[in-house]
């Protein structure tokens, strides 16, 4: 056999030729996950993204931890490209690149941007269009342009609980639920 496809475990396939390696190319997906695993981004266990986030040019300085969810249109910058401009100053190259690290059971709200550098520690939550420019504890939750600290996450997990065992809250959790399940039998 002159020609053989091999799958790898992360998805990829390979073509030899006569037991030579030629040709490596990543099967498309409509898996946000996969896609990010295979541009270099490292994902930890059951985490989820919806739709596919802007991983910036160096999507391998992005590590993500277990239990995330990544909102729609987030994006993660890795690099600072201001100094493109700044470097006509001085005669030596100047450059400035920062990884990016989320701990494990976060939530990034839609549209927020996290900056080089930043660590995002283990359940933090980020709001919606939050620009986080500093590291975030453990534990707490951010907000706004340029992020800063609201509450702790345990705060906000009371005042949540507090809030959604009302009648009406009941109520319409009930329906999104029949709703739901409606919808998947009428694809069946």
């Amino acid at each position: 056999m002159l020609f053989k496809k091999k799958k790898l475990d992360d998805g990829a396939r390979e073509i030899y030729f006569c037991g030579l390696k030629i040709f490596k190319y990543i099967k498309k997906t409509n898996n946000p996950v996969i896609n990010a695993r295979h541009i270099g981004v490292k994902i930890g266990k059951n985490t989820r993204i919806v739709s596919s986030p802007n991983w910036g040019s160096e999507p391998f300085l992005i590590e993500i931890g277990d239990n995330v969810l990544i909102s729609f249109d987030c994006c993660f910058v890795t690099h600072d490209g201001c100094i493109s401009v700044c470097q006509n100053f001085y005669e030596e190259t100047i450059f400035k690149f920062g990884r990016i690290k989320v701990g494990n059971n976060c939530f990034i709200g839609c549209r927020s941007t996290i900056l080089p550098g930043v660590n995002i520690g283990n359940n933090s939550i980020v709001g919606a269009c939050s620009v986080v420019t500093k590291n975030i504890p453990d534990g707490e939750v951010w907000a706004g342009n340029p992020a800063k600290f609201i509450c702790k996450t345990i705060d906000l997990a009371e005042k949540i609980r507090i809030n959604c065992t009302t009648p009406y809250q009941i109520e319409l959790y009930n329906y999104v639920k029949q709703t739901q399940e409606k919808n998947k039998k009428s694809y069946i």
